[in-house]
């Protein structure tokens, strides 16, 4: 089954007046779209202070202007499987710093298509970033066996029900012509 989806490749500039500009820009492109959207990327912002472990608190202003441009597009991170920190610093001190700053954010359409997505991360090899893997599969219809229990028929609006139903054009009628 194909489902159509619109995927926004995002990186976030490391300086913060750039980034800012960024998701003003991406929020004004997308005020009127209808599709089911996945944001995927390196942000460079965590949207809380638990998402980031090191020496310097993430700055109030960094937290609000990104939790302002997830919440303007309506936006949801997708479940993700181990360790929340996806970033880690070369140690300076002997002290890593660690951030969420690889993630996937998605719209309420494109929850609705894949419910039951998750988001893997493999161990960082040759980067600082571990590699976010997605697994989607969308929802499917599951069509249940349907079986007449025998005291509706003694509910005096049985007989209407069934006619009106009889009537109704699912698009699966064929199979009975």
């Amino acid at each position: 089954m194909f489902l159509s989806w619109q995927g926004i490749f995002v990186y976030g500039n490391p300086v913060f007046q750039r980034r800012r500009k960024l998701w003003k820009e991406l929020t004004e492109s997308n005020m009127n779209r209808e599709e089911p959207q996945a944001f995927l990327g390196d942000f460079n912002d965590v949207l809380s202070q638990d998402e980031k472990v090191g020496i310097h608190p993430q700055p109030r202003i960094y937290l609000e202007t990104f939790r302002r441009f997830v919440d303007d597009n309506g936006l949801i991170d997708v479940d993700l499987k181990g360790s929340k920190f996806k970033w880690f610093s070369n140690p300076k001190n002997n002290f890593i710093t660690k951030e969420k700053l690889d993630r996937v954010i998605v719209n309420w359409k494109w929850i609705q298509i894949y419910q039951n997505a998750i988001l893997k991360a493999s161990p960082a090899v040759s980067s600082d970033h571990c590699a976010l893997i997605s697994v989607t599969q969308p929802l499917v219809g599951i069509k249940k066996e349907f079986r007449f229990e025998a005291f509706w028929a003694e509910h005096e609006e049985c007989k209407e029900v069934i006619k009106r139903s009889w009537h109704l054009d699912d698009g699966n009628r064929s199979c009975w012509n």
